[in-house]
């Protein structure tokens, strides 16, 4: 009796059309893509913790917006992937893969929370108390301030990552 070898016939696996380094997926819709996810759920985080429960001044929720660009950025780099596996990336355009996605993730993340400031002041007040400078707050530089931490966040995240993408 014979056993049934699953990989014997590589027919399938050569086959182009079933390659996923062949698809269509450019780095600008893969970044958009997981940008504008992760930037949702960056969104559904502030809204949910921050804003209506006015939880601003715990500074450690910010943790959770670490998690959530970590989770976005390790899928664009998954998808990026020909294998979608570890040593298999260019490491300089995964680089590129991961910073991409960051930065569409927090923008738009800024841009929601520069709206929502300028509309609901009272969050600002908040966010002063749980500082340690004593700085003027306005909606323009709380959307500053989440731009560049959710920016520098992102290039962390990017370089822990790329150590487990890159090719050797």
């Amino acid at each position: 009796m014979e056993t049934v070898n699953l990989f014997r016939n590589d027919g399938l696996f050569n086959n182009e059309q079933f390659r996923r380094n062949n698809s269509d997926k450019s780095i600008q819709k893969i970044c958009w893509r997981n940008g504008i996810l992760t930037s949702m759920l960056l969104i559904a985080s502030f809204l949910g913790l921050c804003a209506f429960t006015h939880r601003l001044e715990i500074n450690q929720l910010s943790v959770v917006n670490l998690l959530i660009l970590a989770v976005g950025v390790y899928f664009a780099l998954e998808e990026f992937s020909p294998t979608g596996s570890g040593n298999s990336l260019d490491y300089f355009e995964g680089f590129k893969v991961g910073l991409y996605t960051s930065i569409a993730a927090v923008m738009i993340h800024a841009l929601v929370i520069l709206i929502y400031t300028s509309y609901d002041p009272s969050i600002l007040i908040q966010i002063r108390a749980g500082t340690f400078f004593t700085f003027n707050t306005n909606p323009f530089v709380a959307a500053g301030i989440t731009l560049f931490e959710g920016l520098a966040c992102g290039l962390i995240i990017t370089f822990c990552l790329m150590q487990y993408f890159k090719k050797n």
